[in-house]
């Protein structure tokens, strides 16, 4: 199961964890898998490349990635930013009403 916990600091999304993996189908073929990981691969491309954020303390390893929001004080930066992570649990959400066997999300 790939487990999802984001961490927030009020309504702001500050801590990203990944882990797991979808056992969906084997490997290479697990819908499941492919699509968190896009998802993940997006949000992390779209922090650094469209926010301009490049101190994101990630962590990248077979079956886990981490990331995390640093405090942002330019304020349209952090609309960027809350904005894009917003819609990045949005289609997590989405994919674990789909695949709820194989996907677990945690809010703290």
């Amino acid at each position: 199961m790939i487990t999802v916990t984001f961490e927030r600091d009020r309504d702001t999304i500050r801590k990203v964890e990944v882990s797991g993996h979808g056992e969906y189908a084997d490997s290479g073929e697990d819908i499941v898998c492919a699509g968190v990981s896009i998802l993940t691969i997006s949000i992390l491309n779209g922090l650094s490349e469209i926010v301009g954020l490049t101190d994101l303390n990630r962590r990248v390893d077979e079956g886990y990635t981490s990331f995390e929001i640093p405090e942002i004080k330019d304020p349209v930066q952090k609309i960027q930013a809350d904005a894009l992570m917003d819609t990045f649990h949005l289609g997590l959400c989405a994919t674990e009403a789909a695949y709820r066997d194989y996907v677990k999300i945690i809010d703290n």
